[in-house]
């Protein structure tokens, strides 16, 4: 239950459904809106920085700490979410051989690594 919630979530952080201006970024693309806990979009926003291979774990996470939701959110169930999803994301990979998703599957692994080390 550390990921349930009232929350809407986007979850769908695929690159078409994220739009990035120099000021401002939307999400489109509703095709799978979840109740959730706050931090999950913020935590799947660390898994897209580290993809898109501008950041590593620690700016990646930097960043989503500018958020409220991501600030309050419990350390321990930050660490199940990025073991969860260096299953998903392997799986996903597996399933398919676009660049995306392997660059998913490696960021969520480098993601979880690094919270195993602390």
């Amino acid at each position: 239950m550390v990921f349930a919630g009232p929350i809407l979530s986007h979850s769908d952080w695929t690159p078409d459904n994220v739009v990035v201006s120099e000021d401002r970024a939307w999400l489109l693309d509703w095709a799978w809106p979840t109740l959730g806990a706050a931090w999950t979009d913020p935590a799947c926003w660390v898994l897209r920085l580290m993809a898109s291979g501008g950041h590593t774990a620690h700016e990646a996470e930097r960043q989503a700490s500018r958020l409220p939701a991501s600030q309050a959110a419990d350390p321990e169930h930050i660490d199940l979410f990025a073991a969860a999803n260096v299953r998903l994301w392997h799986e996903i990979a597996q399933a398919g051989t676009s660049d995306w998703t392997i660059k998913m599957a490696q960021a969520a692994k480098s993601w979880a690594d690094c919270r195993q080390a602390h």
